[in-house]
């Protein structure tokens, strides 16, 4: 047994430590024609087209629990199989004369590996007048963002540089501009504000936003292409020599606490309840960096939990195994008024009283749980990147997706149903068993139910209900040797066993 416990740490000790994670690279042919650039990290699929030098496709690939995946470059069609609309202008297509182009050019496209997790792209242009490079910078662990930065040299009024398709359908994103750290919905006059911070589209689902990185020489503008589709953007004025332009692009999903990372929190209005969430994740994540690693975060916040609940939930504890002491003499009230209702309800309303006895009692440890375990749902759910980008914890790779072997949901029945076989043994004169069986029962209906939840979250209901048995057979034990509850009486005593 000391041999397989040691095995066994062991092994979950070195499926702990994370994989050397690697962005990956390939190349193909774009749909449009010319060369196609794909390059994956762990959260976003990239494609980088020559035609028209441009950020062809941001496609979300993770998609956990209660998401879906999507691309977050405007222009795809959101279905099973995304489809570009016919016509748009793509992310960072440019017009040298300030003019819609008929037929972007070709651009090089190159790409060079800086390290093992993080990839460069470029995409140049130079007609001889006009030159024009583009750098993305992908990395493995990047969380919705990649550094951008585009380089022009020449000679020109009226430069503008395209972010992208501006969706007209019911429902599309909103363009919001950001001014000072707050969003605005129409761009302000020069003198309005002290810095211009960046535009771009806000969904419900969905964020892709330009952040400025610095002071910039442009201004914001809406316009339509040669094919008629509306696209937003920037504009520089005047060029004489070089310009770099530096931006932070977020192409992710609108998640408050992701979003607050790539600092543009001021483009989401938070309610009463969302301000409370984001409290819980940040204590979470002070978890993982003081633990280095989400599942002992969670072991943390679940012990937090239960030492918060501890008096109340003992006291309940308390009140249920007093109830299973009452059950004889409950019988015998249903036995005496088994003609009247009315004077059996008086009996044992009196009955509980003088005991001081909460019949709801063994209800109150479960629902007690339930606001912690929406928290922790909803923090995983808007927290699910910072999860996946973390280290395994044991044998689960990933706790903000289901564990894939389901040993977790198997522990958890595993506990639940040996408290209830204890519970059992220490009520056998309990009356009927109907609620016996639907404490058999409800384990397994909530697994199979709830199978393909979060690991994480899991985790928090095996710990609460190991918690719990521990802290019934505490309680029980107290009780026992106070004389307020009797021991298991042998069967064949009678009804009135245990009567006092």
């Amino acid at each position: 047994m000391a041999k397989f416990f040691l095995t066994f740490f062991v092994a979950a000790f070195f499926t702990s430590i994370p994989a050397l994670a690697e962005v990956e690279v390939s190349v193909g042919t774009s749909s449009q024609g010319g060369k196609e650039l794909i390059v994956e990290n762990a959260l976003v699929r990239y494609r980088f087209w020559e035609r028209g030098g441009v950020l062809a496709s941001g496609y979300l690939y993770f998609a956990p629990y209660g998401t879906v995946k999507l691309d977050a470059v405007p222009g795809w069609t959101q279905e099973r199989e995304p489809a570009l609309v016919q016509g748009v202008s793509l992310p960072l297509e440019i017009w040298p004369d300030g003019s819609p182009l008929e037929k972007p050019p070709l651009y090089e496209l190159s790409c060079s590996r800086k390290d093992a997790d993080e990839v460069e792209v470029k995409l140049s242009w130079n007609d001889g007048a006009f030159q024009v490079e583009k750098n993305f910078v992908i990395a493995e662990k990047a969380v919705y963002t990649a550094p951008v930065t585009v380089k022009l040299v020449g000679e020109g009024k009226g430069i503008k540089l395209v972010l992208g398709h501006l969706p007209q359908e019911k429902g599309a994103p909103e363009l919001l501009y950001l001014y000072d750290g707050e969003a605005e919905k129409s761009p302000l006059a020069p003198g309005a504000y002290d810095r211009f911070e960046g535009l771009g589209l806000v969904g419900k689902l969905s964020v892709f936003f330009w952040k400025v990185d610095g002071e910039l020489p442009v201004v914001p503008f809406q316009e339509r292409n040669a094919a008629g589709q509306p696209v937003f953007g920037l504009e520089v004025p005047e060029l004489s020599g070089e310009l770099t332009l530096r931006f932070t692009l977020y192409a992710g999903r609108n998640r408050y606490i992701l979003l607050e990372k790539a600092g543009l929190q001021g483009i989401v209005e938070l309610g009463f309840f969302s301000r409370f969430l984001v409290g819980v994740i940040k204590f979470l994540e002070a978890l993982y960096h003081a633990t280095g690693n989400y599942g002992w975060a969670i072991v943390l916040f679940t012990l937090t939990a239960q030492l918060f609940l501890f008096p109340l939930t003992r006291s309940q504890i308390r009140s249920m195994a007093k109830m299973q002491r009452l059950q004889p003499k409950i019988q015998r009230l249903q036995r005496l008024y088994k003609e009247d209702k009315e004077a059996f309800q008086k009996h044992l309303v009196e009955l509980y009283r003088q005991e001081k006895v909460n019949p709801l009692g063994g209800c109150m440890p479960l629902l007690l749980q339930f606001p912690f375990l929406i928290l922790l749902w909803q923090s995983i759910f808007n927290s699910a990147e910072l999860f996946h980008l973390s280290p395994p914890f044991l044998w689960i790779p990933d706790l903000s997706l289901p564990d894939p072997y389901y040993i977790i949901i198997a522990l958890t029945v595993a506990v639940q149903l040996l408290g209830q076989w204890f519970t059992t043994r220490r009520a056998p004169t309990q009356a009927g068993g109907g609620a016996q069986l639907i404490g058999w029962i409800f384990p397994l209906f909530f697994a199979f139910l709830f199978r393909n939840f979060p690991a994480g979250l899991w985790l928090y209901w095996f710990l609460y209900s190991s918690v719990q048995s521990i802290m019934q057979a505490v309680v029980h034990w107290e009780l026992t040797r106070a004389g307020i509850t009797s021991p298991p009486q042998p069967k064949g005593e009678g009804g009135d066993a245990g009567e006092t």
